[in-house]
């Protein structure tokens, strides 16, 4: 049932989203961490960013089972605030790589608790149209949020490497909103149906979902994390510069986020095709890109492709679920998405292996893998209904 909203709740929701893309803050610091711990190799380097979206698979798998049944959504969202908090900011005062990468893990848990909770309180607390303005709001948010962090971090990385993880120390203010203001979705009556729904095998249509998601997650880390040493390579810029370019990606996650509820209306089920389709522009701008202003348009449409393709995920989970298998299967496409995006190291390490290149090749991989999904769903289609 749809219940009110006070605006103060609404906003919290979207302040809770705002931290959803926390996990990039470093990303443009990562060259100068990889200077840092030279002597490191790069597969351990690159697990300071791939070891959270390890850590945030088992807890967002068991915030989104327990979310609302067992634990009220905002004690999990409190701690899932106070660990990002406390995980995101302590490697600033850390100097040995080991204790940094379990520091990386404790923020990772806290992404994991808060990662699910948002999408499932607009679909929880919204119903009919709304549902879909809300979740391509929340997408906004969530880019708002990765724009600023991965700012803030390449910006405070030009002063000293571990400065970039003191933007983290930002949740502490959706931390106190959640505290006071977090709304809690009304509980379904329970009944015979809603006893044994619990025990219900996920539909199919879910599973694909997150699998398609995630290889697309695969295909765009190379490129999120390769970003700063690409342009460091062709003599573009330094860390800060991969900043900027960065934040235009969430600058094209924001335009898509703040559009998709119309967008949705006039693509209906081509909505994935279109969101592959921008994916593979932009990742194949960013493969042949000799300046910034044309790798920056690069990430700004992949930037447009993720945004697209994440609500537009969410919508067909919500239209392929029952209410009590909601948290429990958006927590699961936020895992099989971080899970992916820790395998993206192993997948960079392959492509080299055979390629001898790390950095570009395995971007314009992703482009070709999203070119097929792209083609796939414009035979496909998504939004169509379960044979009753």
């Amino acid at each position: 049932m749809n219940q009110t909203v006070k605006p103060i709740s609404a906003f919290t929701i979207l302040a809770l989203a705002f931290f959803g893309m926390g996990v990039g803050t470093i990303t443009p610091a990562l060259n100068a961490i990889f200077v840092q711990f030279s002597d490191l190799p790069i597969t351990t380097l690159l697990l300071v960013s791939t070891l959270p979206s390890l850590a945030v698979i088992p807890a967002s798998i068991i915030a989104g089972s327990v979310a609302g049944s067992k634990v009220k959504y905002r004690t999990l969202a409190i701690l899932g605030m106070a660990l990002f908090v406390l995980g995101g900011v302590a490697p600033y005062f850390a100097n040995d790589f080991t204790v940094i990468l379990l520091e990386r893990a404790i923020f990772g848990i806290g992404l994991g608790i808060i990662s699910p909770l948002a999408n499932s309180l607009v679909m929880g607390v919204y119903e009919g149209d709304k549902v879909a303005t809300m979740t391509g709001i929340v997408t906004l948010s969530m880019n708002i949020g990765g724009m600023v962090l991965q700012f803030m971090g390449g910006f405070l990385a030009g002063v000293g490497w571990n400065y970039a993880f003191l933007p983290h120390g930002l949740g502490i203010i959706s931390l106190i909103l959640v505290i006071f203001f977090l709304p809690e979705p009304h509980q379904a009556p329970v009944s015979t149906e809603t006893q044994v729904l619990p025990k219900e095998k996920l539909p199919l249509k879910v599973w694909i979902t997150v699998l398609v998601y995630g290889i697309f997650t695969l295909c765009i880390y190379p490129m999120l994390v390769n970003m700063s040493t690409l342009i460091v390579e062709r003599g573009l810029g330094t860390t800060a510069t991969a900043g900027v370019v960065l934040s235009f990606l969430t600058i094209g996650g924001m335009v898509a986020g703040s559009v998709f509820g119309k967008v949705f209306k006039i693509s209906g089920r081509f909505i994935l095709a279109f969101g592959f389709a921008v994916g593979v522009i932009g990742l194949g701008i960013v493969v042949i890109a000799q300046n910034i202003v044309l790798l920056t348009v690069g990430a700004f449409l992949v930037g447009v492709a993720m945004s697209t393709l994440i609500p537009a995920s969410m919508m067909i989970i919500s239209m392929s679920t029952k209410p009590t298998q909601m948290a429990f299967s958006v927590s699961l496409f936020m895992a099989g998405m971080n899970l992916f995006g820790f395998l993206s190291t192993y997948w960079i390490g392959a492509i080299a292996a055979i390629t001898g290149d790390a950095v570009t090749t395995p971007i314009a991989v992703g482009a070709v893998v999203s070119g097929i999904f792209c083609i796939l769903y414009l035979v496909v289609n998504p939004l169509k209904p379960k044979a009753e």
